[in-house]
């Protein structure tokens, strides 16, 4: 037999049995729920099966299970143990790409923690998770200021420059590169380098290289090809798909554009060869940098596929997560329908008894359904906010479908029909198609209400200050923005989200005031820009939009503009 099949059995026995080795483990734990008289046992043995299930990558039951564990440690008061649990939730949360969800998660694990000073570990795996999602955002400065407080408390030395080179890489995201190039600098010539394990060495190594080239110092090809020939050897097919992207870049930079070519389609070979379509998009992106004409028409397509596929695969892991979890519920309220109508069938049979016990079971049956009933109507709500989102989702293809399906056919027209096109141009018009896709995105985020709904307010502003624009705000402290509804929340949130989107579009303001103003029982908001403005005020979608969002809460909205004057918007409504 050849030694490539031997390989091969010796894995399927290995899977088989560790496989049915699990399983055997789940038949075992439920067998001990099942027995369960104590709390805290069952509360253990939950958690036990939620981490086998995880362990198996089925992600729904692990979550359905880890939340028992948790909602019977807050039973039990265990501070400590309910933060784990919350810290295991947010985890699943950040796996499934609910980041909003799961930062929330974790920062209510952090509170938890206050208490507990001495459990260094746990808040420290917090931290960088929560660098980790703030990372994948897009929000580079807060990552930064997360591992930072995760590199403060971390004992583990490799811990510590694990966080100092994900520090570093944040600032290349930032392009501040020579500040990470003093970091990874530090750890590369530290006495401990030698003791990291190889996957992070090797990321600093790349990370560094990858600085010196954006800040615009030469590096040789040698430099990365050293560290991808170590990573084919040892078989690190993700880690080596980002050294033949660090190659191709090189190569790109030092106008070596064949050389760059070459190793931009090794990255779509080994992205094809491993079934790995996210970096397969990634590949296409960098071959089309590089290739000109009907090549780049016929990749744009399998790009636009491949991204359609996979954004499509995402939502229904999403939506399968969702519905499973609403499932459970579903089933619990059940149950207690069931049992409301065993105790009315009791009350019944017990009323024969006299008349002071008939008055007390009626008052049970009563309180029962009444209890019955408000679960049921909660269910109805959560289901009525599903059929919500799934508008949503309408809604956002439609738009994906209006806007950016018509810049990349007209990108790809122009290439077309072009004999030569200018790789400027080109860059333009991508960049052009990647802030549509970036603006959808957060113009459909999910908004805080409640308490933490000023605070959240002010990080709207925050975000759409840059260097070339400031955002102000005057009163807004003064008008108790937090005891609002929910509903006027959101719509203050989303006028002025959509006031600041369109004028990042196009007003090239460079300065935005928003003054908040309470009088008797009304509150007013204004907004002014400095921007080009315009002499003609169209009743487009996104005013129409404003004004549909005020009527709905009995509110009124006006818009005033000059060209060369800036852009001028007044709302109001009750509070």
């Amino acid at each position: 037999m050849k030694l490539y099949k031997l390989v091969l059995l010796f894995f399927l026995i290995y899977y088989n049995f560790s496989f049915g080795q699990e399983n055997n483990d789940i038949e075992k734990i439920k067998k001990k729920i099942s027995i369960a008289k104590e709390d805290r046992d069952l509360a253990r043995n939950y958690y036990k099966l939620g981490y086998t299930y995880n362990k198996q990558k089925q992600l729904d039951s692990a979550y359905r299970y880890i939340l028992l564990s948790k909602n019977l440690h807050i039973k039990l008061k265990d501070t400590l143990e309910v933060a784990k649990r919350l810290y295991s939730l947010g985890k699943i949360e950040y796996k499934k790409e609910l980041y909003f969800k799961s930062d929330s998660t974790l920062v209510e694990a952090l509170k938890l923690l206050k208490e507990k000073k001495n459990e260094l570990k746990i808040t420290t795996s917090i931290y960088n998770l929560l660098g980790i999602n703030a990372n994948l955002t897009n929000k580079y400065k807060q990552a930064i200021e997360w591992y930072n407080k995760a590199l403060l408390l971390a004992k583990d030395s490799v811990n510590k420059y694990r966080y100092l080179n994900n520090i570093a890489n944040n600032f290349i995201s930032l392009e501040k590169y020579n500040k990470a190039k003093d970091i990874l600098f530090k750890i590369k010539t530290s006495s401990y380098f030698d003791s990291l394990n190889l996957d992070l060495r090797w990321k600093v190594i790349d990370n560094f290289n990858y600085a010196k080239l954006e800040n615009g110092e030469t590096v040789e090809e040698e430099e990365f090809l050293r560290i991808a020939e170590a990573k084919k050897e040892k078989n690190e097919i993700a880690s080596l798909f980002t050294s033949y992207s660090y190659l191709s870049y090189c190569n790109k930079k030092n106008k070596n554009l064949k050389r760059a070519q070459y190793y931009a389609n090794l990255m779509y070979k080994l992205s094809f060869d491993y079934d790995r379509p996210n970096d397969r998009v990634f590949a296409i992106d960098q071959i089309l940098s590089l290739q000109p004409g009907s090549y780049f028409k016929k990749l744009s397509e399998e790009r636009m596929f491949l991204s359609d596929s996979i954004n499509n695969a995402k939502q229904k892991k999403r939506n399968e997560f969702v519905t499973n979890v609403y499932n459970y519920d579903e089933a619990n309220r059940k149950k207690l329908i069931a049992e409301a109508n065993y105790a009315k069938e009791k009350t019944k049979h017990l009323e024969q008894k006299s008349q002071k016990q008939q008055w007390i079971f009626t008052a049970i049956a009563l309180l029962l359904t009444s209890i019955t009933y408000i679960y049921y109507r909660r269910q109805k709500t959560k289901k009525e906010k599903i059929i919500e989102v799934y508008k949503t989702e309408t809604r956002l293809a439609k738009k994906i479908h209006d806007e950016l399906a018509n810049d990349v056919y007209l990108a790809m027209n122009k290439l077309q029909n072009s004999e030569a096109v200018q790789s400027s141009e080109l860059l333009v018009d991508l960049d052009k198609i990647y802030k549509q896709t970036r603006d959808i995105s957060h113009e459909n985020s999910p908004v805080v209400t409640g308490e933490k709904f000023q605070e959240f307010l002010q990080q709207l502003f925050i975000d759409f200050s840059t260097d070339e624009c400031k955002i102000m705000n005057k009163g807004l402290s003064e008008i108790q923005v937090n005891m609002l509804t929910k509903e006027k929340q959101i719509v203050v949130y989303r006028v002025l989200q959509e006031l600041l989107v369109n004028m990042k579009k196009h007003s090239q303001a460079n300065l935005v005031v928003i003054a908040f103003e309470q009088e008797k029982d009304k509150i007013k908001v204004r907004y002014k820009d400095n921007g080009l403005g315009t002499e003609l005020i169209a009743s487009k979608n996104g005013l129409k939009n404003m004004e549909t969002r005020m009527q709905s809460i009995g509110g009124t909205i006006t818009f005033d503009s000059e060209k060369q004057k800036g852009f001028q918007a007044k709302f109001q409504f009750k509070k």
